[in-house]
C-alpha cells in the first residue's frame, strides 16, 4: 500500500481534484501528492499551503527522475522515497497520497521479492511452470528487493528452460535491474550463449539496449568478463564490433584494458558479413547541400528517406542527409583511424567498418538518430528489390543477422540521364515524373554581401536575438556588359553573438528563406559575414502591423482594411505551407505593412535559423516563449505544426480586431496554459464581427485536426 501514489494518465484537472477532494478530509494535508503519466513525462502533483502545484520529473537518463536541476534518483518508488524524508528543493516534503495504484514496474527501482523469485533462484522449471500457471501467480515483471525480475535472475544463472518458458508467458525482456542491465547483459556476462540465443530469438532481445549507468551493452560485458563465445554470438546478431560507452570505450578497448587476449585477438580480426557491407549507390558527390534538399522534396520528404553527399568542407567527409517529420536533418559522418582501420561514425556512435556498414547498422536502430534510415536515395537505375527491413529485435526467425537487409525501399536515380524515379515493393502503374537533375544539383544560396556594402542606420527594432536597423545596400547591376552602381534600403538583422548556434544550420534556414518568393512574404536579399553575422532583407517602410493598429487606430477600417490584411496573413501562410515550413511566431509584431494594401510576413523560420529548430522551446535556454500564440501542443510537447501555426493565427487575428490589444491581458503563461486547458478562450473583441470570432474560436480547437487549413482560411477573408 504505501507505493499506490500512482494514478495513470489522469488529468492535470482530475489530479487537482483528488488533492482537494484531500484536503477536504484531513485539515492538516501540507505534502499530500500524486504522481501521474503524460504524454511524455512523469508529473508530481503536490499540495502546499491549499495551492496545488505540478512539476514535471524529467527523466534525462531511463529510469532516473529529477525536478528541474535537482538530485536524479534512480526509480519513482526512490524518488518519492527521497522527497518523502526531505523537502530536496521542493516547497515541502512528500507526507502522505491519495491513493491510487501502485507504479509501471519499468519505472521501479526494486519491489519486493515474491515466490517466482524464490523459485527461480532455485532453478527447478517445474515448480516455476506451476508457479505461471496459477491463477494468482505474482507479476511476471515485479522486482525483487534486488532490483532483479524473475527473467534477470533465470539469464544470469544460465537456466535456459527457465528463460524459455517466462518468455513463453509473456515477459517483458527489455526490464533494466538495478544496474541498468537487461537480462540479455547478465546472460553475457555470466557467459550464457544459449540464453543469449534463446533472448534474441523467441523475446526479441535488443542487443544494442544501453545501460543508463555508463552506456555499455552486451557485447562490452562479453569482452569485460572475457566470454569468447557470448562476444562471438552478439557480433553475429548485431555485427557491430565498436559500439561506444558514454565513456568514448568499444569492447576492444575494454577487452585490452582487462587483458582479455582472446577477445582482444578476435576483434582485431573481425571480418563483415556480406550482408552487413553490401554496397549500394547512395553517394552523390556531385550534389551540395542545396541540391540535396531539393532531391529529398522531390521526393516528398518521406520519413525515412536518405542518402550520402561529400561534405562541402573539403575534408573528405560526407554527410547523412534524413528525412524526419517532413524535414531534412544532416549529420557529419567523421572517420578516424583506429586499430589501424579507417572507421566512420555519426557523433558519439559506434565505430563502423565502411559506409555500407554504417547504412546497415542504422537502417535496423535509430541509435540516436530521430529515426531508422528506410528509403534510400541511389544514383544507379538498375532495377529495385523488395527487401525485408527490420530492427535487431523485430526479427522473429533467428539470430542469423545476415537475413536483415539495408534497405526498406530504393529510390533510383539515373544521373547520366538527368531523370529521377521512384521504385516502391509495389511498382506504380504510372512512371514517376523526371525533374532534371542538373536542375536539382543547383547551388541555391544567398548572396554573400560584403560589409563593406552595408551601411547602417537607424535601429528599427529589439529582439531577444538581436536587432533590426535601417541600411542601405550598394550593389552592381549589369545593364548589357556596363555594371552599374545601384543603392536600396534593406532591413539588416544583426544578431547577439550568443544566438546562433550551429552557423551551418543558421545559413541552412537562410537558403530556405532565400528560396521563397511572395508577395505575402518579406524577401531575403542576402547574408553578410562581418564582425556580426548579418541578414539583409527587403526594407518594409511602414513597419509593423501592430504598431500600426496601436498608433493609428483611425486609419484602420475593419472592413476592408481588416479583412484585406487577414486574407493576406492567410495567403502567405498557405505558401509557406506548400514549401513545407512551419512559421512558429506568428503574430501580428511579426506582420509588417509594405503599404496600406500589402502585408508581409516576417520572421519565419527565424526560431531554428538562431540555435533553435525543434530545440526553440526549450526551457534550460532560458529563452522567452510567446507562449500566448502557442497551440496546446507546442506548450506541452514541443510540437510545431502548420495546425498550431492556424491556432496562431487566430491570435493574430484578435490582436487586429481588438486594434492591438495585448492578448490575456496580463496573465502570465502558466496562468494561459490553465486557462485554455479548462477550455476558455478570449472573448469576442468589441469590434470584430460574429462570423470572425467564430473563425477565431475554429483556429483554437483543442484537436489540431479539427482546425481549418490556412486555404480554408484565406477563402473566408477572400
Amino acid at each position: 500500500d504505501r507505493v499506490q501514489w500512482y494514478h495513470g494518465k489522469v488529468s492535470r484537472e482530475n489530479a487537482e481534484n483528488l488533492l482537494k477532494e484531500g484536503r477536504s478530509i484531513s485539515a492538516n494535508t501540507d505534502g499530500l501528492f500524486l504522481i501521474r503519466e503524460g504524454s511524455k513525462n512523469y508529473s508530481l502533483s503536490l499540495l502546499v499551503k491549499c495551492e496545488i502545484k505540478h512539476y514535471i520529473l524529467e527523466e534525462k537518463k531511463e529510469c532516473y527522475f529529477q525536478i528541474d536541476n535537482g538530485e536524479a534518483v534512480h526509480g519513482l518508488d526512490c524518488f518519492v522515497e527521497y522527497h518523502s524524508q526531505n523537502a530536496h528543493g521542493l516547497p515541502t516534503r512528500l507526507t502522505s497520497f491519495c491513493k491510487g495504484s501502485s507504479p509501471p514496474l519499468k519505472a521501479r527501482r526494486s519491489g519486493f521479492t515474491n515466490l517466482l523469485h524464490r523459485s527461480v533462484l532455485e532453478g527447478n522449471p517445474n515448480i516455476v511452470k506451476e508457479i505461471l500457471s496459477h491463477p494468482d501467480s505474482p507479476n511476471i515483471d515485479a522486482k525483487n528487493t534486488r532490483g532483479a525480475t524473475a527473467l534477470h535472475d533465470a539469464a544470469e544463472n544460465g537456466y535456459h528452460d527457465i528463460v524459455h518458458m517466462l518468455i513463453k508467458h509473456g515477459c517483458d525482456v527489455s526490464i533494466k535491474d538495478v544496474n541498468g542491465h537487461t537480462a540479455l547483459q547478465r546472460a553475457a556476462l555470466k557467459d550464457h550463449p544459449n540464453v543469449i540465443a534463446i533472448l534474441f530469438s523467441e523475446g526479441k532481445a535488443d542487443p544494442l539496449a544501453k545501460s543508463p549507468v555508463n552506456g555499455w551493452i552486451a557485447i562490452h560485458e562479453a569482452a569485460m568478463a572475457g566470454n569468447i563465445n557470448s562476444l562471438k554470438i552478439l557480433l553475429d546478431i548485431s555485427h557491430l564490433p565498436f559500439p561506444r560507452t558514454l565513456d568514448l570505450e568499444t569492447p576492444y578497448d575494454i577487452a585490452l584494458k582487462y587483458h582479455r587476449n582472446e577477445c582482444v585477438k578476435y576483434l582485431e580480426n573481425y571480418k563483415l558479413s556480406d550482408s552487413a557491407k553490401k554496397a549500394k549507390l547512395w553517394n552523390h558527390s556531385e550534389l551540395n547541400r542545396e541540391g540535396c534538399t531539393k532531391l529529398l522534396e522531390y521526393f516528398g520528404l518521406s520519413e525515412g528517406l536518405f542518402l550520402i553527399r561529400n561534405s562541402r568542407k573539403g575534408d573528405g567527409s560526407n554527410v547523412l542527409s534524413l528525412c524526419h517529420d517532413m524535414m531534412v536533418m544532416n549529420y557529419v559522418i567523421k572517420t578516424k583511424t583506429y586499430m589501424n582501420k579507417l572507421v566512420y561514425y555519426i557523433d558519439d556512435g559506434p565505430y563502423m567498418l565502411s559506409i555500407p556498414h554504417l547504412i546497415y547498422h542504422y537502417n535496423r536502430t535509430t541509435d540516436g538518430l530521430p529515426c531508422l534510415l528506410l528509403t534510400a536515395v541511389t544514383t544507379t537505375d538498375s532495377k529495385p528489390h523488395k527487401a525485408d527491413s527490420k530492427p535487431h529485435k523485430a526479427d522473429s526467425t533467428s539470430h542469423n543477422a545476415d537475413k536483415i537487409t539495408p534497405e526498406n525501399r530504393i529510390v533510383h536515380r539515373n544521373v547520366n540521364q538527368s531523370t529521377t524515379s521512384v521504385t516502391s515493393p509495389t511498382p506504380p502503374t504510372t512512371p514517376t515524373p523526371s525533374p532534371s537533375t542538373s536542375v536539382l544539383s543547383q547551388k541555391i544560396q544567398p548572396e554573400n554581401i560584403k560589409e563593406k556594402n552595408i551601411k547602417l542606420g537607424t535601429v528599427l527594432g529589439e529582439g531577444e536575438y538581436g536587432s533590426v536597423l535601417k541600411g542601405v545596400l550598394t550593389y552592381q547591376e549589369k545593364y548589357g556588359p556596363i555594371p552599374i552602381s545601384k543603392k536600396k534600403d534593406v532591413a539588416v538583422k544583426l544578431f547577439h553573438e550568443d544566438s546562433v548556434g550551429d552557423e551551418t544550420d543558421f545559413l541552412r534556414e537562410a537558403y530556405v528563406m532565400q528560396s521563397l518568393k511572395h508577395k505575402c512574404i518579406v524577401e531575403l536579399i542576402g547574408v553578410c559575414h562581418g564582425q556580426q553575422l548579418m541578414l539583409i532583407e527587403e526594407f518594409v517602410p511602414m513597419g509593423s502591423m501592430l504598431d500600426y493598429l496601436q498608433d493609428y487606430p483611425e486609419l484602420v477600417e475593419v472592413k476592408p482594411d481588416l479583412y484585406l490584411w487577414a486574407g493576406q496573413i492567410a495567403q502567405g501562410m498557405e505558401y509557406l505551407e506548400s514549401k513545407k515550413l512551419v512559421h512558429r511566431d506568428l503574430a501580428a509584431r511579426n506582420i509588417l505593412l509594405s503599404t496600406k494594401y500589402q502585408i508581409k510576413i516576417s520572421d519565419f523560420g527565424l526560431s531554428r535559423a538562431t540555435g533553435g529548430d525543434s530545440d526553440y522551446y526549450r526551457a534550460h535556454k532560458g529563452g522567452r516563449w510567446p507562449i500566448k500564440w502557442y497551440a496546446p501542443e507546442s506548450v506541452n510537447y514541443g510540437k510545431f505544426t502548420h495546425a498550431s501555426d492556424v491556432w496562431s493565427y487566430g491570435i493574430t487575428l484578435w490582436e487586429m480586431f481588438s486594434y492591438g490589444e495585448s492578448p490575456y491581458e496580463d496573465k502570465k503563461g502558466i496562468e494561459v496554459v490553465q486557462s485554455i486547458e479548462k477550455g476558455r478562450r478570449l472573448s469576442r473583441p468589441v469590434k470584430c464581427p460574429e462570423d470572425v470570432y467564430l473563425i477565431m474560436k475554429n483556429c483554437w480547437k483543442k484537436d489540431p485536426s479539427t482546425r481549418p487549413s490556412f486555404h480554408e482560411l484565406y477563402n473566408k477573408f477572400d
